[in-house]
């Protein structure tokens, strides 16, 4: 497997080189490693330590022509990326806060007020 990797880094170095890219790539035995890939309208930076966690960011120039920038982390919590115009979701209000806790009350007091299911044998 390391092999297959240090054929694919090689092979993106030397096909960066020609683009007037700049990568920069270490790795040791233990499952480290560190990423650095830079041209023009496209980087990313990444590493990874020996329990598996990856964290890095990488950014890119939309068709709009604005660089849009992007953290993440990967590791036991999954995979979590981060951005200034990622949406999030919305608080609610106090009123709809009351409004779901009054909805789910009455499904739970329905649930409990069930007559039970027959047994059927």
């Amino acid at each position: 497997m390391q092999f297959l990797v240090l054929i694919v880094t090689l092979f993106a170095v030397s096909s960066a080189q020609s683009l007037g890219a700049n990568v920069a790539v270490s790795q040791d035995t233990l499952g480290n490693y560190n990423l650095r890939y830079d041209i023009p309208g496209i980087s990313r930076v990444e590493h990874r330590d020996i329990y598996g966690n990856v964290a890095g960011a990488f950014s890119y120039v939309d068709p709009y022509g604005i660089v849009r920038s992007r953290q993440f982390t990967s590791g036991v919590d999954g995979f979590n990326v981060f951005g200034n115009d990622i949406p999030v979701p919305v608080q609610d209000t106090p009123e709809v806060a009351q409004a779901k806790a009054e909805h789910l009350a009455k499904l739970h007091y329905a649930y409990l007020t069930m007559p039970p299911e027959p047994i059927i044998f």
